[in-house]
């Protein structure tokens, strides 16, 4: 089986608290969980403080919809506290190999 996964990097911007985003981040994940094709969501915080939100989808189009979808519905709420010149994203298609507990053969 086939999954697309958007991997977004980014920082947060000076004064702005991991609390702040992850606050952010409970309204993102409701949303989420509500578009077309969503399989799961994490969300990683490095060491030195780079942001790493990977999410599954079930097909290109159910991610590229969700990421216009996102631009006009998420946003907003958003911008505040990433830091814009921070953020990197990348869609892929790959084979899940390995979840949790779960193997794929």
């Amino acid at each position: 089986m086939f999954d697309t996964i958007t991997l977004v990097r980014l920082r947060l911007q000076e004064g702005k608290t991991s609390a702040e985003w992850l606050m952010v981040n409970e309204k993102i994940n409701e949303w989420v969980q509500r578009q077309q094709g969503f399989r799961f969501r994490s969300l990683s915080e490095t060491d030195d403080g780079e942001w790493l939100i990977m999410t599954y989808w079930e097909s290109l189009e159910a991610a590229t919809a969700a990421e216009q979808s996102f631009g006009a519905e998420m946003l907003e709420m958003c911008k505040p506290l990433i830091a814009r010149d921070s953020i990197a994203m990348s869609l892929s298609r790959a084979h899940m190999m390995l979840r949790g507990n779960e193997t794929r053969p």
